[in-house]
């Protein structure tokens, strides 16, 4: 059931996973130091769709399978993860200029849509919203409410972290400047990834 109290549940959900330092966020951070706001716009808004997509995608069609088969969700999050750490891999060795980091060009509206799939916290925010936030008597209206909630809140989020690449930029004068930028935000990412990680690990 839709009430004032599940829109701010739903909304305070979107803004604390949405704002909180992850892979997407990251590279938004990358982006708009190495390239600008301006020419990170479409790598915003394939973030802003490409997420609310997933949640739809996985509350209408994967999240049963998933149920039955848990192992298929722990791959894909291994898969994601591994494909995170070539990324972190990727940022702390580049060095140079802004430049000449670690994106030779900016991601794309597609590039950026489709890395939701591979992005573990993109997974747990996805899975989680579904699972907290829909009943089976109003799941149409929720999951759509949900997608919606996160498009904006996806783009706005999205654009902070952009546009405060892009001010990190001004201080990236040196080539040691870049490396320090460059290894601070790799171990941010690795810092996001470890926690997935480490939930599926064996104890």
């Amino acid at each position: 059931m839709i009430t004032s109290t599940w829109l701010a549940a739903i909304l305070l959900f979107a803004l604390s996973t949405s704002f909180s330092p992850g892979p997407n966020n990251l590279l938004l951070v990358t982006s708009g130091a190495k390239f600008g706001l301006a020419r990170t716009w479409r790598h915003i808004l394939g973030i802003a769709i490409g997420f609310p997509a997933m949640v739809v995608i996985v509350g209408l069609f994967l999240g049963a399978v998933f149920e039955r088969q848990r192992w298929l969700h722990d791959a894909l999050a291994i898969v994601g993860s591994a494909y995170l750490l070539y990324l972190t891999w990727k940022i702390l060795l580049a060095r140079g200029s802004v430049e000449q980091g670690a994106m030779g060009a900016p991601i794309g509206f597609v590039e950026a849509a489709l890395f939701q799939w591979v992005n573990p916290k993109a997974w747990v925010m996805a899975t989680g919203a579904v699972a907290a936030y829909t009943t089976s008597a109003g799941f149409g209206l929720e999951i759509s409410l949900i997608a919606t909630v996160f498009v904006v809140v996806g783009f706005v989020t999205s654009t902070i972290w952009a546009a405060f690449g892009e001010l990190i930029a001004r201080f990236l004068s040196t080539p040691a400047r870049v490396r320090v930028f460059n290894v601070a935000l790799g171990l941010m990412l690795l810092a996001s990834i470890l926690p997935i990680l480490l939930a599926r690990a064996p104890t």
